[in-house]
């Protein structure tokens, strides 16, 4: 497929939060969980919005693996130690038509405050949303500004002539077969887990994605060589508010490098960095970096 024949299309709203702390916090290194948490138990208070957004499979006849129309992307650091008026960023990317209910978003985020993040329930108030690609202003000193709700079309990004990839994990990357954790990977099931998400997305939430191309690249995955895989399981537990126990959280960390004709998934791959690929990408799960040579 030439470079001017896309071979899908989303609409997402990519959002950056500023938070400051009001006391001295201590939080985990990860903090997918916990900001996850403290936002839906607001949005709560909206049901449409939090089922939209949080419990898709209630619109859905309750069916497993609907994939929810949003990605959190916890701090990069991993920094547990906040004092007071210290800033804490993260970001949250709305995908599709889950761009309707960025108001209600905003909303939910600026109870922060008042619910507190973590355990201890620190206290954290806003400071300022962004549209993190215009820069513009959604949220600053208690004032929304919706002409700064504009979604951006996902990169299809193409590269000519690439030969080698390197994949390096930067949160936990959890891929199950047969109901076990994945501590290898090849590049098939990569592809594989990538394409299908943004099946599963832009059917459930608008956009396309052309299924012959699917085919194709899944196919002409079986010719990709590991070169090398240098991984590991980090072991993380959560605690579930909904289920009242913790759970499991564990997943891939570290570098695969791969070699053989790779330009055909470069778009596919390209895509994978923003909106994540793996389970729990609504955690913050699944982030990668992609290097192309």
């Amino acid at each position: 497929m030439g470079k001017n024949e896309d071979s899908f299309f989303l609409n997402y709203l990519p959002i950056s939060i500023t938070l400051v702390s009001l006391e001295k916090a201590e939080l985990p290194p990860f903090l997918g969980s916990a900001l996850r948490g403290v936002i839906g138990q607001a949005l709560f208070q909206d049901k449409n919005a939090y089922n939209y957004l949080y419990h898709n499979g209630k619109l859905n006849s309750n069916m497993q693996d609907i994939i929810n129309p949003y990605v959190l992307i916890p701090p990069d650091t991993k920094k547990q130690i906040y004092f007071e008026k210290e800033e804490l960023n993260f970001k949250i990317l709305l995908l599709g038509e889950g761009v309707q209910y960025a108001r209600q978003l905003v909303n939910a985020i600026q109870q922060i405050r008042k619910l507190g993040l973590g355990a201890p329930r620190y206290k954290f108030e806003l400071k300022k949303i962004t549209h993190s690609l215009d820069q513009r202003i959604i949220w600053e000193k208690g004032h929304f500004y919706e002409i700064a709700i504009r979604s951006a079309a996902l990169p299809y990004h193409y590269l000519p002539d690439v030969s080698q990839l390197h994949i390096q994990m930067l949160t936990p990357l959890r891929i199950r077969r047969n109901g076990n954790l994945l501590e290898e990977l090849d590049f098939t099931t990569i592809i594989r887990n990538i394409a299908r998400r943004m099946e599963m997305i832009t059917e459930r939430y608008g956009g396309w994605c052309d299924q012959l191309e699917i085919g194709r690249i899944l196919e002409l995955s079986e010719d990709i060589s590991v070169i090398r895989q240098k991984t590991e399981i980090l072991n993380m537990e959560r605690y579930s508010n909904r289920l009242g126990k913790k759970m499991d959280f564990s997943g891939l960390m570290g570098d695969i490098w791969f070699e053989g004709d790779l330009t055909p998934f470069v778009p596919w791959l390209y895509a994978a960095q923003i909106v994540h690929f793996g389970r729990n990408t609504t955690f913050g799960m699944g982030r990668t970096k992609m290097e192309f040579i």
